[in-house]
């Protein structure tokens, strides 16, 4: 979050910067009055708190020369309860302020534009070539399907859907019973080809640019979303883990009596894995030898989208769960810009060397996270669907999350200092494999694989059709 201090003593400055990626000015005004407010009430606590200890004082000395103490003993009663009452309502305040500042998003730096700007291009390789199967250039949806990439029961005249018996509303059932709409089931040589992406991608991460590898949980604590900024704002986008909910909707369902249904949705599928990381030291004082920390982590990613019906939500476009690949850095303020760098080059080398066209992007003002104060995006260009599809997006934070997770490291000159960050998609797969299978496309209907991933894939050199023989599918 912002430091308070900042929006009490430069609110216009606050404002201007905020007011650059939309946010109204009576946003910081209301949560400057909310920290004014609690501000007052704490001056009030701490002269309860010194009249309290005086009449503490006064009670023992009068004690120890023999006078009478009930007067005195009255009045640090009655401070007491007074302070009580205050205290109540500072917790109260204390709790209003905290959600007036969460908020708040960080300020953006001052060289991010208000629109976002192309930074450089990098168009590598051929243009996908017309398949022989249908005389035209596929998208990747239909080389999915060709390939026998992920599972479906709903394909017409593919190999994949001639492998599933019974009518389309049978198809239709099957596919959305096994996984959900948006969620999708890899197989064969799709399941191969997403293994060895993440293997390819956290050896260039660990071996290339000095980042230690970490495994997390595919849910996360409401505590670590609040630390990483994805909530309070992003909670209408995730999936909440609650036990009680859901039963008490089966129960209803099945005509049995209903359990009571809890509010407290503590647990959540993790939109990515930076809330892990951002909160892997929460609460310490690092050594600031220890700085630049660096980790990269590969796992699934979930999130809910909106109605994805037509081309906008065909394939892979658009999904509610996907394998990505994430970078996360702690590191001293003056290291930030530097730690930005390095990990959009790291990201870059990947497409570089999967040979995918990608562009990269300076976001405009009022694109950024809420958290980030500046953030590079990188594209792929998927030649078939023509158009360019985000793969990587890659954010300074300065010390807006390490402010939430009080995440600090001891400067020079001794005193905790709170730490920066870096992190980011480093790189998300599904737009990735849309790119790779449309532009390396053959007119065989196979899919030439880069020389960099034949090492992952056990020296297979293209992606081909499996024989009908290979394709299993239970008669109806």
């Amino acid at each position: 979050m912002l430091d308070p201090c900042l929006i009490r003593t430069e609110p216009a400055r606050v404002q201007a910067a905020l007011g650059r990626r939309g946010m109204a000015a009576e946003a910081v005004q209301g949560a400057a009055e909310c920290d004014a407010r609690w501000l007052a009430r704490q001056v009030v606590a701490d002269a309860l708190r010194t009249r309290r200890r005086r009449a503490s004082e006064e009670v023992a000395r009068a004690k120890a020369a023999g006078k009478p103490t009930a007067d005195l003993e009255r009045a640090g009663r009655e401070a007491a309860d007074e302070l009580r009452q205050v205290e109540a309502d500072l917790a109260h305040l204390d709790a209003e302020r905290r959600l007036a500042l969460l908020d708040l998003p960080n300020l953006p730096a001052p060289e991010v534009p208000e629109e976002t700007r192309v930074l450089e291009e990098n168009f590598l390789g051929a243009p996908p070539r017309a398949s022989r199967v249908s005389g035209r250039v596929l998208q990747h949806w239909d080389l999915m399907q060709l390939l026998g990439l992920t599972h479906t029961a709903a394909g017409h005249g593919t190999l994949a859907g001639r492998a599933c018996r019974g009518s389309t509303a049978a198809r239709g059932r099957a596919r959305e019973a096994s996984a959900g709409r948006g969620f999708l089931i890899w197989r064969g040589q799709g399941a191969r080809l997403l293994r060895a992406l993440a293997a390819f991608m956290l050896d260039v991460h660990a071996r290339d640019f000095g980042y230690e590898e970490v495994r997390c949980p595919s849910v996360a604590t409401r505590e670590a979303l609040e630390g990483s900024a994805h909530l309070p704002g992003l909670e209408e986008k995730m999936y909440a883990v609650d036990r009680d909910r859901s039963l008490t909707r089966l129960r209803q369902g099945y005509g049995g009596q209903a359990l009571a249904a809890s509010n407290d949705n503590n647990l959540f599928l993790a939109p990515r894995a930076e809330p892990h990381l951002a909160n892997l030291f929460r609460g310490q004082v690092l050594d600031a030898g220890a700085l630049p920390a660096r980790f990269v982590a590969s796992g699934p990613a979930f999130r809910r989208e909106s109605a994805h019906g037509g081309a906008a939500g065909r394939g892979l476009l658009r999904l509610h769960e996907f394998p990505t690949v994430e970078v996360y850095a702690f590191c001293r303020p003056e290291e930030s810009e530097a730690e930005l760098a390095r990990a959009v080059e790291a990201a870059t080398k990947i497409l570089a060397r999967l040979e995918v066209p990608h562009r990269r992007l300076l976001r405009g003002a009022r694109s950024l996270s809420h958290a980030a104060a500046k953030t590079i995006d990188l594209e792929v260009w998927a030649g078939a669907t023509e158009r360019w599809l985000p793969v990587a997006a890659l954010s300074s934070f300065t010390d807006y999350q390490a402010r939430r997770t009080e995440t600090r490291y001891r400067a020079a000159d001794g005193k905790p200092r709170l730490v920066h960050t870096v992190g980011g998609a480093a790189v998300a797969m599904p737009h990735l494999v849309a790119a790779l299978v449309e532009n390396g496309q053959e007119a065989d209907g196979s899919v030439r694989l880069p020389a960099a991933l034949r090492p992952y894939m056990g020296g297979l050199d293209r992606l081909r059709p499996p024989e009908p023989s290979d394709v299993h599918g239970t008669k109806g």
